[in-house]
């Protein structure tokens, strides 16, 4: 079910304003916004229009999904003269032209909408407790997962430094003005504890709620999706024990796999059983898909990017993801279908390698090979034999199953791993962690116009 199109105008433009500033600003004209939040209706058409805008080109229907497979070596450069995040990929960016730059706006334009909601919401009167707990555990959820993307491209990854205390990035705990835009950087610990406070209150708001949309619940943030992100969160800062404990709640969960027969089909469906978080096509939209990116027609413009030798390589021959060479998101223009933020089978790979980290064995093999087994069941079941070749196992396997999921490159930063690509097409196919180029610059806008502002090293 597709999302219905924001209704106010107004709230829909400005958040969706391009930014050549630091971050943009609350909207000027209160009478307008005090409108849009004057009761429920509002409050949802405001949330409906944070969805949308996750859902576009510039976030997770392109850049956000690409980029980190394309760094990782999933994806490499396929049609001449198309050269889309070819300065990124070579690890040759600067802070004034860095393609990026665009998503960093984009992202902290998005946090000052989810922002309005928090702050405005409480107020209205004619709404409901338990509704008004379910838009305000939704829109904590988004500040979450918005903060967290931003803290994993902008930063160096949380076991950089022993305590996590080296540069993260700001903060957007509220609304913020261009008086107010003064703002240094927290550290990544910090970042961190403040995606884990969201998602806690996001967690006991839903608990206590009642849902203010219609159809299908898997396309708006949810009580399970906020347990799959801090999963992911303590993944990234290898708290193995909640790990271990978020995933195996997920797994009891009312999700299913899809069988090996099924696999391929499901990218081509909305509304999946596997998916515990998706972002639904919204109503009015006319633009391509993420498949743009990857299918090769003449009248595709899109077109530039196909799946590495190093990828395909670790497939074996009757494995289902690799058939035809490239497996998932495979429509664009007007086919356009969600795009899948968190599945089942991630969580069976998360409760893998936390199994696996805290010795528990049987589990991890367990977790492994359903999926393992699911892709390729004449591969045979993965058989243990020390932890450090278990793990690396998962690891494959993560890349196997998640690969064009935005999740590669982010899983070498977590683990302290290097790049190395042997399909590649740029300079610097190998790059040797710890970099300074391995993360992202802040743009350089970003950093004339905010005093407090520190550039990351390398820039």
């Amino acid at each position: 079910m597709n999302i219905k199109t924001l209704s106010v105008a107004f709230l829909l433009a400005w958040s969706t304003m391009s930014c050549s500033k630091f971050l943009d600003k609350e909207p000027e004209n209160e009478v307008s916004v005090d409108l849009i939040f004057s009761d429920m209706q509002g409050a949802k058409s405001a949330l409906a229009g944070v969805y949308n805008n996750l859902f576009q080109s510039d976030y997770y229907n392109g850049v956000r999904m690409v980029y980190p497979d394309l760094l990782g070596g999933n994806l490499t450069f396929a049609a001449a003269g198309r050269t889309t995040l070819l300065d990124v990929y070579s690890f040759e960016t600067d802070a004034d032209n860095d393609t990026m730059n665009k998503l960093y706006s984009y992202q902290y334009t998005l946090l000052n909408a989810i922002n309005n909601i928090i702050k405005r919401v409480p107020a209205i009167t004619n709404i409901s407790t338990l509704e008004r707990n379910h838009i305000m555990a939704q829109a904590y959820g988004l500040r979450a997962l918005v903060h967290f993307d931003l803290v994993q491209f902008y930063a160096q990854p949380y076991l950089y430094t022993k305590d996590a205390s080296h540069m993260g990035i700001i903060l957007a705990k509220s609304t913020i003005l261009p008086k107010d835009a003064q703002i240094a950087r927290s550290t990544v610990a910090e970042v961190y504890q403040h995606i884990e406070s969201d998602l806690n209150l996001a967690d006991s708001l839903f608990a206590n709620s009642k849902t203010v949309f219609e159809g299908n619940a898997k396309i708006y943030m949810s009580l399970q999706a906020s347990k799959a992100l801090q999963a992911r969160l303590a993944l990234n800062r290898n708290d193995w024990q909640k790990a271990y404990a978020f995933s195996a709640e997920l797994l009891k969960a009312n999700y299913s796999l899809y069988n090996h027969a099924e696999y391929i089909d499901s990218w081509k469906q909305a509304n999946t059983k596997e998916s515990i978080l998706e972002l639904a096509v919204p109503s009015n939209y006319s633009g391509n898909s993420i498949g743009s990116y990857y299918v090769k027609e003449a009248s595709n413009s899109y077109y530039q990017f196909r799946p590495s030798q190093d990828l395909l390589g670790l497939f074996g021959q009757d494995d289902v993801r690799a058939a035809g060479g490239i497996f998932k998101y495979p429509t664009l223009q007007t086919a356009v279908t969600s795009v899948k933020l968190i599945r089942l089978s991630e969580m069976y790979l998360i409760h893998a390698e936390a199994a696996a980290e805290l010795g528990y064995t049987d589990e991890a093999v367990l977790s492994l090979n359903a999926i393992r087994l699911r892709g390729n069941p004449k591969l045979g079941a993965y058989v243990f034999n020390t932890k450090n070749l278990l793990i690396n196992e998962i690891l494959d396997e993560r890349r196997r199953e998640l690969c064009l999921e935005g999740l590669l490159y982010l899983d070498l930063m977590r683990r302290g791993l290097s790049v190395k690509r042997n399909d590649c097409t740029g300079t610097n196919c190998n790059v040797t962690f710890p970099n300074d180029h391995m993360v992202l610059p802040i743009p350089k806008q970003s950093v004339l116009s905010n005093k407090r502002m520190i550039q990351n090293p390398g820039y």
